[in-house]
């Protein structure tokens, strides 16, 4: 079943680390060369920026992730965010989580069992109200869990949508809409970029990337890198080794091609969190990892896309993206520990034994025609969408993998291996095939006025067999979605906006549903927005201010006095969202985001116990960030910044809370020559104790990294 890159990224770990480094070393070699030998007007990348290039909002800037009609933030009637590389650079963000819950309104609920990438938005939380997409394809998720992109030293930019937006992508868009985007090739660029860093918990870092002109119509872009990390935690190891290569083909103006394909090899850390004890976990608790010796959760993907883009004619162009995904996911670990107060000791269970092998392929066409309706200009874009996924699970459920259970002392125990003789099986099997038609249109009504509007229709099919008893079942669900807005500009530089749109959530996932959840329609919501965008002062300063209202029905529940679930329950979340970028100085930036939201079950029960009035599980109410850069003089910059996340529920029933926490983190930069600089960095500087990222269980707690500092340079051409 394994292709040799998982037998190698599974079984021989350290010969694909040592072919990774050669890899880089040549990168580096071979573009340092090539970028010094071949360009004429040589593109430096200047890390080190003034304060206003890196404080600005982007309003002007495309965001895919709002519409496919090619329009700006200030034209699209909907709350849109966008991080450049520049912004994930200086702040030190290499995950994307990290990077992506910068944007207001977004908190991170990562912990191994959802790949690391959970996040919530707008009242809601998790992967089913949560679309992923890389470079504008969609990633299907499999029972909850997503690990792609893995790092950021690929991606251009991410580009975020807050709200339901099912009419871009498809179901399961509720909260937030995040587009990573990668770098591409370019003609007339050569280029060069390296990065090298060290810093606490023996982490360390070595990435190189370029651009390089093949010949007048072909471009080559290549980027490379590796992450390794002890972790603050003992046998938390990490490793990330990501690859990504575009080839880019221009015959003429009118047509270009690109061929990319991305690598993603993971070693995530085998840490499920820290048993609390009479609710609290001192420092050296939280540095004990109660899974087996041996555990670990590693991860896999080939990511192959070709992308065409055809101007027809001056009034029509026509895109196509053709993709195939294969994903590869194992987990072998002791998942869950509580601490008990009659024994004083730690009783471990729920080991769990999981494969993933899921195979993606998909193509998305669609045409864009511009044109005048009387003296209104229109933008019209019709598209269709087809997706074929195969999943095949494996697990240890039917071995024994829930009758392992023992208890082990606070400190000083024996973590154990992973038991012998508890196979992980084949479990089951899925097909699923997803059709879809989208529409967009935005029509000038006048200089000041115009109006956006999409519809998509989205159908499933979906069969699978359960390969211990034989047994197969299919389902299929279909879902019409929609939006309409209008932009309103009364002056230049300001958008005033509103819109409502709808969206459709999986009650799970769409790829790997059970027999008991077979006969469940989708989860529909819809949502209202209003909101205004500024730019001000040449551009030095800009701001969104956004006020929603969602409400998300069919949630699956039972009523009290019944064993039947039932779709009967009602979620719903109000709030505001402020994004404010300015730059008063040439050598100063500033920039914050908030969110107030207010989040309620409003038909919900657990235990035969209405859950009304219930702030759902993992929803914080308040967040904020916020960041500062200063350039006292040309080779120097500093930069500090503070994350903030309120307090949230544990679960559903409200009977745990997780704690506020805020996180402060700082650089400096010199820069030694136009081509070199170097980084000081210190994150969670506050050594911030309340740092809670997630429960994994009740009284199971995943904090963040404690204080932990770096060193890098980084040298471009």
């Amino acid at each position: 079943m394994d292709s040799g890159l998982r037998l190698s990224g599974l079984k021989d770990s350290g010969s694909k680390l040592s072919g990774l480094k050669y890899l880089l070393g040549f990168s580096t070699l071979g573009f340092a060369t090539l970028a010094s030998a071949q360009a004429s007007d040589p593109i430096v990348e200047e890390i080190l920026v003034t304060g206003q290039e890196i404080g600005r909002l982007r309003l002007q800037q495309i965001n895919t992730a709002g519409s496919r009609l090619g329009l700006n933030a200030m034209e699209t009637p909907a709350s849109v965010d966008l991080i450049s590389a520049l912004d994930m650079a200086v702040k030190g963000d290499y995950g994307p989580n990290q990077a992506v819950t910068r944007s207001a309104g977004l908190a991170t609920n990562a912990n191994p069992g959802n790949g690391g990438s959970s996040v919530s938005a707008r009242g809601f939380v998790g992967h089913n109200s949560t679309i992923n997409t890389y470079d504008g394809t969609r990633l299907y998720v499999t029972a909850g869990t997503v690990t792609f992109p893995a790092d950021t030293w690929t991606l251009d930019r991410v580009e975020v949508l807050r709200g339901a937006g099912s009419v871009i992508n498809g179901v399961g868009a509720a909260g937030v809409t995040i587009n990573y985007v990668p770098k591409t090739p370019r003609l007339g660029e050569n280029s060069f970029d390296s990065l090298v860093s060290f810093g606490s918990f023996d982490t360390s870092r070595i990435a190189v990337g370029g651009n390089l002109q093949l010949a007048e119509n072909w471009a080559l872009r290549l980027d490379a890198s590796q992450h390794d990390s002890n972790g603050h935690v003992d046998r938390a190891d990490e490793e990330r080794k990501v690859i990504a290569g575009s080839v880019l083909y221009q015959p003429s103006t009118t047509l270009n091609m690109r061929l990319s394909v991305d690598y993603a090899d993971i070693d995530a850390p085998p840490h499920f969190g820290t048993p609390l004890i009479n609710g609290r976990a001192s420092d050296s608790l939280r540095e004990q990892n109660f899974n087996f010796r041996d555990g670990f959760a590693r991860y896999e993907d080939i990511w192959t896309r070709l992308h065409t883009q055809w101007q027809i004619s001056p009034a029509v162009v026509l895109r196509n993206d053709t993709y195939y995904l294969d994903a590869y996911r194992k987990w072998k670990n002791l998942e869950e520990f509580t601490f008990n107060p009659e024994t004083g000791l730690v009783d471990r269970a729920f080991f769990l034994g999981i494969t993933h092998d899921q195979q993606q392929f998909g193509s998305r066409t669609d045409l864009q025609f511009s044109s005048s309706l009387g003296n209104m200009d229109n933008r019209l874009n019709v598209g269709v969408e087809f997706n074929l996924i195969d999943l095949d699970n494996g697990n240890n459920f039917r071995s024994g993998g829930f009758d392992v259970a023992d208890s082990v002392p606070v400190f000083g125990f024996d973590p154990t291996q992973v038991p012998a003789g508890i196979p992980i099986q084949p479990a089951f099997t899925t097909e699923t095939t997803q059709q879809a038609v989208f529409v967009d249109d935005r029509l000038q009504i006048t200089e000041r006025l115009s109006l956006v509007l999409g519809v998509r229709y989205d159908r499933f099919d979906f069969d699978r067999t359960d390969l211990p008893a034989g047994s197969t079942f299919d389902a299929d669900f279909e879902e019409f979605t929609w939006r309409a807005g209008v932009v309103y500009q009364p002056v230049p530089g300001l958008s005033l906006y509103a819109q409502t749109s709808t969206a459709a959530d999986p009650v799970t996932s769409p790829v790997s549903i059970s027999a008991a959840n077979s006969s469940f329609d989708l989860s529909t919501g819809r949502q209202f927005e209003a909101g205004l965008k500024q730019q001000l002062f040449n551009g030095n300063a800009e701001y969104t201010l956004a006020w929603f209202d969602i409400e998300k029905d069919d949630l699956l529940t039972r009523a009290p006095g019944s064993l039947i679930t039932e779709q009967i329950g009602q979620q719903s979340s109000d709030g505001v969202e402020l994004t404010l970028r300015l730059s008063p100085l040439q050598n100063l930036s500033l920039e914050f985001n908030g969110s107030l939201i207010d989040a309620q079950f409003d038909s919900f029960f657990s235990g035969g116990v209405s859950l009304r009035g219930n702030v759902p599980a993992n929803v914080p109410e308040k967040t904020a960030n916020l960041w500062l850069n200063w350039a006292p003089f040309e080779r120097l910059q500093l930069g500090a910044g503070v994350r903030y996340v309120g307090s949230r529920q544990g679960d559903d029933q409200n009977t745990q809370t997780l704690p506020s926490y805020a996180v402060v983190d700082a650089s400096a930069s010199w820069r030694f020559s136009a081509n070199t600089l170097l980084t000081l960095r210190a994150r969670n500087l506050n050594d911030e104790r309340d740092f809670v990222i997630s429960q994994y269980a009740p009284n199971q707690w995943i904090f963040g990294d404690p204080r932990a500092y770096e060193i890098s340079l980084r040298y471009s051409l």
